[in-house]
């Protein structure tokens, strides 16, 4: 509806401008009679016929277009638009304002200078609305490619995830059956968080920090006071990030570093409101032969690359892992 308002709008406007310019040189001639009833009435009927027509030839022209009608189509029609044109606007010369007969060479070259500019800009409409439409397409495209390749990613984080989870639950019930019962409880949460994300791109910072206390408490279920997590958000709202992002940095820290009386294991979470980052660091005490894939963090960053166009920053020392997530406001 704006869109066809909008071309309305223009093609009006193109047709008064082309009617008034190709007039010009006639309402000049007639400033000085311009108190005259008479003469206010040709310029009237010069501009109003050559407005009609503009207006007119430039729909014609642009539906013509649209259909593909072949080019000798429409010079054919372009010239009996051009005829009637000149026979119209001669007779009202002649017959109204009382103008001679051979005023209608002016009409003619008139007639033939706004079929001109009309017709190009008839094709300019044409040209610019098929861009428009390729453009529409593109982003259509892209925007079916992304939600591909999101799809993609995500279907490979959670497999890796629920592993790990079932063993986690296996060690469980042979250690301790009661705790393997609430452990499960809350493991059945967390998955269920993970399936429902599974359509959605991103999720509030809230939502994520809730999936991470569950999933904390299933991690603290083995490993006790051996795991330590500590939270610096002070701001949730306004926030978003891609579903189980908290989740995979913690689960790869523990996968990788020894965790015991001695090592216990420290993770961090802190809302960094400057940045708009969020940053997860962990103490770093590798596990010997625990070389990875890398595949979660590559996944990750691809994740934020299609998401924000920005990618995660990943930095180590002697002592600290830490990975820097940005955040959709």
């Amino acid at each position: 509806m704006a869109k066809n308002t909008a071309l309305k709008r223009f093609v009006w406007g193109v047709s008064l401008f082309v009617a008034v310019f190709v007039n010009f040189p006639i309402i000049v001639l007639n400033l000085p009679r311009l108190s005259k009833p008479i003469v206010q009435l040709d310029v009237v009927l010069q501009v109003v016929i050559s407005f009609i027509y503009a207006l007119v030839f430039i729909r014609w022209i642009y539906q013509a277009t649209k259909r593909n009608d072949s080019l000798t189509k429409q010079w054919v029609g372009a010239i009996l638009m051009l005829i009637v044109y000149c026979v119209v606007l001669t007779s009202a010369n002649t017959f109204i304002i009382g103008l001679p007969l051979k005023t209608a060479s002016t009409v003619v070259t008139r007639g033939g200078l706004m079929a001109m500019i009309t017709y190009f800009f008839s094709r300019f409409m044409t040209e610019t609305e098929k861009k428009n439409e390729i453009l529409v397409e593109n982003e259509q495209l892209k925007h079916e490619s992304l939600l591909v390749q999101l799809t993609s990613l995500k279907n490979q984080l959670n497999p890796h995830f629920l592993f790990n989870s079932l063993n986690t639950l296996s060690w469980l019930i042979n250690e301790d059956k009661a705790k393997s019962q609430l452990y499960l409880q809350k493991l059945s949460q967390v998955l269920r968080y993970s399936l429902s994300m599974q359509e959605q791109s991103l999720v509030s910072i809230k939502e994520e920090l809730a999936l991470v206390e569950s999933y904390i408490f299933l991690l603290q279920m083995r490993f006790g006071e051996n795991l330590n997590v500590s939270k610096k958000v002070k701001t949730l709202e306004g926030f978003q990030i891609p579903p189980l992002s908290l989740q995979l940095l913690i689960e790869n820290a523990i996968k990788h570093n020894i965790i015991s009386t001695a090592n216990p294991l420290e993770v961090s979470i802190e809302l960094q409101l400057a940045d708009k980052t969020i940053l997860v660091r962990n103490s770093l005490n590798i596990k010997a032969n625990s070389a990875g894939t890398g595949i979660g963090l590559a996944n990750l960053n691809q994740r934020f690359k299609l998401l924000t166009n920005r990618e995660i920053e990943i930095k180590q020392n002697d002592t600290s892992f830490w990975v820097v997530l940005p955040l959709i406001a």
